[in-house]
C-alpha cells in the first residue's frame, strides 16, 4: 500500500469516526459537539478527495473554497453539498467560540443523514 493510499483511508476513516461520535452526541442532545463533528466529518472527507485530486490547502477556509470553485462550480458536486458544507462550517464556528450557541434538534437530525451520503458519495468517487 503506497503513502498516498494510506493517508486517504486515513481521512476517510475519520470522517465515518466523525458521523459516529455526532450520532452519539445527537442521542445525548450534545448539539453543539453534533454540529462540530458533523462539520469535520464533512472536512475529512472532502479533504481525502483532495489529497487524491492533489490539491492542497493549509486553512479550513481554503477547503470551503475550493469545494465551491473547484467541485460545485465545475458541476461535480450539486450545489445541496456547497449548502450544507457552509451551514455546518458557520455554526461549527458558532459551536466552538460562541458562549451559549443553541440549535434546533429538527434542524441537526437530517444533517447526519446528509453527512453519510456524502462521505459515501466521496468514498465512492475515491475508489
Amino acid at each position: 500500500m503506497n503513502d498516498k493510499k494510506i493517508i486517504i483511508d486515513y481521512w476517510l476513516e475519520k470522517s465515518k469516526q466523525d458521523i459516529g461520535s455526532a450520532k452519539d452526541n445527537f442521542k445525548n442532545t450534545r448539539l453543539q459537539n453534533t454540529v462540530r463533528d458533523l462539520y469535520f466529518s464533512f472536512f475529512h472527507a472532502f479533504s481525502a478527495l483532495l489529497f487524491k485530486d492533489n490539491k492542497a490547502f493549509k486553512k479550513h477556509r481554503q477547503v470551503r473554497a475550493i469545494l465551491h470553485r473547484d467541485y460545485i462550480k465545475e458541476g461535480i458536486f450539486p450545489l445541496k453539498w456547497g449548502k450544507t458544507y457552509d451551514w455546518l462550517f458557520d455554526n461549527r464556528q458558532k459551536a466552538d467560540y460562541r458562549p451559549l450557541a443553541e440549535f434546533d434538534i429538527d434542524e441537526i437530525k437530517p444533517l447526519i443523514d446528509m453527512a453519510e451520503i456524502f462521505v459515501n458519495e466521496i468514498t465512492k468517487m475515491i475508489k
